[in-house]
């Protein structure tokens, strides 16, 4: 099992989207399947390794294996990279096949197939046992127990794995479905094998609670991924505090995060259970923090209360706009008045949260971006240089899986023109051509402070935080006055040109750093 490296990409280190943080246990449950069933397994996490891409060639050439999965992330004009490394592998004589999961793979896996021949097979959706049908298949097939095989052999038409896609031998990419599953609690728990290293380099210990999303926002594609609509499992109360009272007491550790993308599930039901998980850390008097991600109309009073007595000190608060228009354009079901009464509520707890939000987007408008912008205000959450310069510049990303993205590609026909080399991704100008150019000096600004921020933590001194604050202050603000100074330009149409707006956010940004 391949976690591989995740080479820096300077244009997008300040965008997330691409790795679902969903995605982040498949790794350690589908080791968990493997082992649960006999069969020989070990994970290469090249990427908590901290390993180059010769690093991880290197090691994986000194292995013996038959089967290589590899957990693939889109990254963005890196993602070559990737696919460099596994044609590399191949050439140095890695005879296993090779198989890709995970998000990326899944919707493209149609193209990376006809692209690239080494790759065998892609497992589209859900990992954990499809990758155990076709790891007994490739021990079968090979013969050999765990030895390296003399050659490499490609899959037979035969194989029929449902999950899986392959190219037939007459080059033609077939795929076979797999129903979802139903009960999650029949999962073993999550392999661990690196949990010390994720101590040492202080990373939360994640948990997932649940899988998939009630919701339908336009712009997400975690429903797709699982292959239906309105498809959210959870596993039971008693499960999921199984799990973490074994870390607590095994490996002490206290701080948990869920990579669930929706916490409490839907309706009545999903309060009662989160409140139940809640209880049962309660009663077994369990002295640890943790925090999960929801939407903004599961955020309701009781519930919360409990969880934050159990032990709930983060949330990451699914918003994604200020503006009632283009609420309404994701369909995200939830309003704006929504969207302040959980920041509000979450605040008299003592929780301040953190934010999903798209400043801009296909059919943004310049009102719809004052709307934002006021938002932002109101609720205060424009509070340092790192969070202001996210909330202000971020761009919706169009990756295929989602409807947004069929319905650019359908209705703007050159766009295809402008996708990502495997079409994953749809590039896009805003319709309104003032809001475009208005976003592209907006990106520049905040990128712009984003680069500035290592400086600021990596100075010669040994001065601590807390003297850097005012200039951090100072630079908050600043940012948060060119953005308005420029939106009044851009709304009363006294648009400053772009080469004058970029030199005055150099000059009043970079001398102070």
């Amino acid at each position: 099992m391949l976690e591989p490296p995740r080479p820096r990409n300077p244009k997008r280190f300040e965008e997330v989207v691409n790795a679902p943080l969903s995605a982040s246990l498949f790794t350690g449950y589908i080791a968990s399947v493997l082992r649960e069933n006999n069969i020989k397994v070990e994970i290469a996490d090249a990427h908590l390794y901290d390993w180059s891409i010769e690093q991880t060639i290197i090691h994986l050439t000194n292995k013996s294996f038959q089967l290589l999965c590899v957990h693939a992330v889109y990254l963005w004009e890196k993602t070559q990279d990737i696919f460099d490394m596994l044609s590399n592998l191949r050439s140095r004589g890695v005879t296993a096949h090779i198989n890709l999961y995970g998000y990326y793979p899944t919707f493209a896996y149609e193209k990376i197939l006809v692209q690239f021949s080494f790759v065998d097979s892609v497992t589209i959706g859900e990992p954990e046992f499809t990758t155990l049908d076709l790891a007994r298949y490739a021990l079968q097939e090979r013969d050999i127990p765990f030895g390296k095989p003399a050659q490499h052999k490609p899959i037979k038409n035969g194989m029929n794995i449902p999950g899986l896609a392959f190219k037939d031998e007459k080059g033609k990419v077939v795929s076979h479905s797999r129903p979802r599953i139903k009960d999650l609690d029949q999962l073993p728990y999550p392999d661990r094998q690196d949990i010390a290293l994720y101590q040492k380099k202080s990373i939360a210990i994640y948990i997932q609670g649940s899988r998939g999303c009630y919701g339908q926002c336009t712009f997400c594609y975690l429903n797709p991924f699982y292959g239906q609509r309105n498809q959210w499992r959870g596993r039971s109360a008693k499960d999921i505090f199984g799990e973490i009272y074994k870390l607590h007491t095994e490996h002490a550790i206290q701080h948990f995060y869920f990579s669930d993308p929706n916490f409490f599930g839907p309706g009545k039901h999903g309060k009662e259970r989160v409140v139940t998980l809640a209880e049962l850390i309660l009663s077994n008097n369990l002295d640890i923090h943790f925090g999960f991600e929801c939407r903004a109309n599961d955020v309701e009073e009781y519930s919360l209360s409990r969880l934050v007595k159990a032990g709930l000190t983060t949330v990451f608060l699914g918003l994604e706009s200020g503006d009632t228009i283009s609420l309404k354009r994701f369909q995200k079901h939830t309003t704006v008045d929504e969207n302040k009464m959980a920041i509000h509520l979450l605040r008299e707890y003592g929780i301040e949260p953190t934010f999903g939000f798209i400043m801009f987007e296909p059919n943004s408008t310049m009102e719809g971006v004052r709307n934002n912008f006021n938002f932002l205000k109101e609720v205060d959450i424009m509070t340092t240089p790192a969070v202001t310069a996210h909330l202000l510049h971020h761009r919706q990303t169009l990756f295929e899986g989602t409807s947004d993205y069929q319905s650019m590609i359908s209705t703007v026909p050159d766009t295809c023109a402008g996708t990502s080399f495997t079409n994953y991704e749809a590039y896009y100008k805003i319709k309104d051509p003032k809001v475009e150019a208005f976003s592209e000096i907006i990106i520049n600004l905040c990128r712009t402070t984003l680069s500035l921020l290592p400086k600021t933590f990596h100075c010669e001194t040994n001065a601590s935080a807390t003297s850097h604050k005012p200039t951090l202050d100072a630079l908050n603000n600043t940012m948060i006055t060119m953005f308005e100074k420029t939106l009044s330009c851009f709304e009363t149409n006294t648009i400053l040109c772009g080469s004058e707006v970029i030199r005055e956010i150099n000059q009043k940004l970079i001398p102070g750093f």
